[in-house]
Formats: C-alpha cells, structure tokens, sequence
C-alpha cells in the first residue's frame, strides 16, 4: 500500500502485527502509516507503529498506557566511583526496591498531586482515576517498565527510566474506548479525550521524575545536585500519545518522536543496554523511531521456552545485577530482537547514535 511506509520489509513481520497493519491502512480515514523495526503485534493499532489520521483522534491508537515513555539522565559522576562492586549494585538494587513499589503496588502514603478532574465531566471516572492518583505516583508498574543504572561510553554512571500512566491513563483509556474508535477532533468527546490525555501525559512524566528523584537520593546525591542533574542532564519521550498536527492528528503507539535534534532513548532488554539517540526529522517516516527492540515472542510463550538457567547465565555473564526468576523470565534478553538490527534499520534514516549505555542494575516489576 502506498500510505505505509516500513522502516523493515513488511515480509520481516509477524502475521499478526501484518494483519493490523494492513487493517488500519485500509480506513479511508488514515492518510499515512509508518512502521518502526520493532513493530509487533499489540491492540487496534500495532506496537511500533505511527498513524496519522485526518480531522479524527483514537483512543485505542494511543493505547492503554498513555505516555509510558522513557526519562534519561547523566549524573557526570563515574560509575565506578558510585557502583564499584557487585556488593554496592545489590546494595543500591535492595534500597531501590525498598524505596519505589513496582509491579502492581502502589504506595501505602499518598503523595501531593493535582487532583484529576475530567474534561467529560463525568464523576465516576474522576472517582476511578482519584482513587489510585495519588497513591500510584512514584512508582514503577510491571512488564517491561524498567529502571536502569548503567555506564555510558564517558565512563558515567547514567539512569533509564522506563514507566507510563500507571492505572490513570488505562482508566482514561478505557473510558473513552467506549465512545468510539474514532473521535472527531471538534467533537465534545474528541476535546475531552485531548485534554483528558494531556493530563495522563503529564503524570506519566512526574511520575518517572518522582522516581529519578528518589535514586538520585539512594546513590547519595543531595537534593540539590539532583535537580540540577535533572535540569542539565534530562531526556523525556513519551511513546504513547497523540499530537495535533497541520496534517491531521498523529498517532505514535510504542514509537518514539525523533524530530531534527530531538534526543531520545531506545533500550534493547535488561542485558544490552541504552541507545542515546538524536532524531533526523525524517518526515517520509513521519519523524519517528523505535522505542525499543521489540518482542519476537509473547510473555506466555517466553514463560513456556526460555530457560531460567539460560536467563541467569546470560545476566551473569554481563555483569548486569538483576532479579532473575520466574517472574522476570518474561523479560529476558532473549525474548526481544537483536537490538543492533533494529538499530541498523534507522541509524542515518531516522537517527543517529550518539551514547551507548551499558547496564551494571536493572530494577524490573
């Protein structure tokens, strides 16, 4: 079709994520399709892949998790003055978990936050959201939200975050699902939905600041240096999210913007690291990225196959501390693409690498 345009050939693509694909591009309503090298399967519109859709918003484009993205610093301090031994990365992963709740915990101690109030007007799904709002804020979710110590190519010990909207933005997205796959623009619900979303946009982004606040602490920063280290130093990019354009309204779901001199962060898995990347603007690709390696199987399939002995070896092998176990097993290195493929299909079309980080802790749900 000549409206989608795949960073990969098409035949390099699962039959699922294909169908979808070929789905979304077939709607008179969508004028152009770009497909990231991670692409896989995922829900309505596929992972990794970039919509843009005329005069209409989709909720179930953005998708569940609205602004899970990625926030980067560089603490300009050298990792092995900070993560020396193996005894000093156990010690900062033990406090790290002690500090941020992940996988489906939430804090017993609520935080300060703006409360939510729906541009629908509708009580109940403020109810729904406050319920949680402030007890979520701060922490790390589970799958393949992560939090990530590494050095970087300077000898830096630098900080990945990896996190959405926790429960908001699925109870948003939920919400307006329900009132159309399509939504126009002008629309009461379609203005609702952008409002509604730029306020889970916005508490996906706190809520990774929250927590690069709190391992700033946990490596001895104080909190003055850590805010300036933020300041100096930070990279956000949300994967999730919908963006009003002269065009029409472009949709990224698991893509990341890669505008001219756009800094942005593509993680491989929980042993290969973090690619610091600078976008080309490459409009033909609707000046995105990949927001990561992608899948190459499900999670009930990785559970089935991979093993944990293999899992453990590979970690150890790399020098990565990490919770290894059944839990985690959905997430091993083995279970995503080879990252330096992924990264091939874009270095010079749509970004250029400029930093490599390799991961010393890995902190997953």
């Amino acid at each position: 079709m000549e409206k989608v345009k795949s960073l990969i050939d098409l035949q390099e693509i699962e039959a699922e994520a294909l169908k979808q694909i070929m789905d979304v591009a077939s709607l008179d309503i969508v004028k152009k399709l770009a497909v990231m090298p991670d692409v896989h399967a995922g829900y309505d519109l596929c992972i990794g892949g970039v919509a843009l859709v005329d005069g209409h918003i989709s909720p179930s484009f953005v998708g569940y998790d609205i602004g899970c993205g990625m926030c980067f610093v560089d603490t300009g301090v050298k990792a092995e003055e900070v993560l020396r031994t193996k005894k000093d990365r156990e010690r900062v992963v033990g406090e790290i978990y002690r500090q941020i709740p992940v996988g489906r915990e939430i804090r017993k101690k609520p935080l300060d936050y703006t409360p939510f109030r729906s541009a629908s007007g509708d009580k109940s799904l403020e109810k729904k959201v406050n319920d949680k709002l402030f007890h979520s804020l701060g922490t790390l979710g589970s799958g393949n939200h992560f939090i990530e110590l590494g050095e970087n190519l300077e000898g830096n010990l630098c900080i990945t975050i990896h996190s959405g909207s926790r429960n908001i933005g699925h109870t948003v997205a939920s919400f307006y699902m329900k009132k159309g796959r399509f939504l126009p623009v002008d629309s009461f619900w379609g203005q609702a939905y952008l409002k509604d979303m730029d306020f889970c946009l916005n508490y996906a982004l706190d809520n990774r600041l929250k927590m690069m606040e709190i391992i700033l602490k946990v490596l001895g920063f104080t909190e003055r240096e850590g805010k300036k280290i933020i300041k100096k130093t930070l990279i956000n990019e949300n994967h999730n999210h919908a963006v009003l354009t002269e065009e029409g309204v472009l949709h990224r779901k698991g893509a990341t913007p890669a505008e001219k001199g756009q800094l942005g962060v593509i993680p491989a898995n929980m042993r290969d690291g973090v690619y610091i990347t600078v976008g080309l603007g490459n409009e033909e690709y609707l000046s995105s990225a990949s927001h990561g390696a992608g899948r190459v199987m499900s999670r009930r399939k990785a559970k089935e196959t991979v093993s944990l002995k293999e899992f453990r070896e590979a970690m150890e092998k790399a020098g990565v501390v990490a919770r290894v176990s059944e839990k985690t097993i959905d997430e091993a290195p083995f279970v995503y693409k080879d990252i330096n493929r992924v990264i091939k299909a874009q270095e010079g079309v749509v970004i250029k690498v400029v930093d490599v980080v390799k991961p010393l802790v890995n902190v997953k749900g």
